[in-house]
């Protein structure tokens, strides 16, 4: 794609500056641009120890990681082996 024209700048600038949506042609094809706030990591820290605190087998789960920070992490297929090698 070539250099942007002015009027498509503008479009850009105008988009990323308090308005929320642009629509422009480049190289005969339209472009719809919306930007949108990405949520504060407050609000997602919140409901993160909300869901924590809700659920008690996550909160012991997750405190038996905290006090055992050497625990060994298996994937899926791993702990599938190990539970078939253990009923040979």
């Amino acid at each position: 794609m070539g250099a942007l024209s002015k009027n498509v700048k503008e479009e850009l600038a105008n988009a990323l500056n308090d308005k929320n949506a642009a629509m422009f042609v480049a190289e005969g094809k339209l472009f719809s641009l919306e930007v949108h706030e990405p949520p504060y990591m407050d609000e997602e820290y919140d409901d993160l120890v909300r869901n924590i605190e809700t659920y008690p087998e996550l909160n012991e789960s997750l405190q038996r990681y905290y006090d055992n920070p050497n625990m060994q992490r298996f994937s899926a297929k791993k702990l599938k082996e190990l539970r078939h090698e253990r009923r040979k």
